[in-house]
């Protein structure tokens, strides 16, 4: 991974929409042998990023360490965090663990 100052932009790809999609084989080939991501734009406006799995998965690595490390401080306060707004900081819908539990245990989710 390359580390830069906070706030410096970095140079990236930037390609239309029609592009992409004219391309996409060789765009995400790109990706993965460059590790360099993508902006892609419609009517002139960047509207999505495209990155490697590699850079997904250390920013959600990212994302999950931060949201475990304020999920802590809150406890070390004493400040009381629901379970459903500790899964919800998490990416984590808590209907679905619900459910998932429910499925365990075979009967009704509370």
């Amino acid at each position: 991974m390359i580390m830069v100052p906070r706030g410096t932009v970095l140079p990236m790809t930037t390609m239309t929409l029609r592009e992409f999609r004219d391309g996409a084989g060789r765009v995400l080939e790109a990706i993965e042998r460059t590790h360099e991501p993508v902006i892609i734009t419609k009517y002139e406006r960047p509207v999505a990023v495209l990155i490697g799995i590699d850079e997904w998965e250390e920013l959600e690595a990212f994302r999950d360490r931060k949201d475990s490390a304020a999920i802590a401080r809150s406890q070390a306060e004493g400040q009381f965090v629901p379970l459903a707004a500790a899964l919800e900081s998490l990416g984590v819908d808590p209907r679905e663990v619900e459910a998932l539990l429910a499925d365990r245990v075979g009967g009704e989710a509370a």
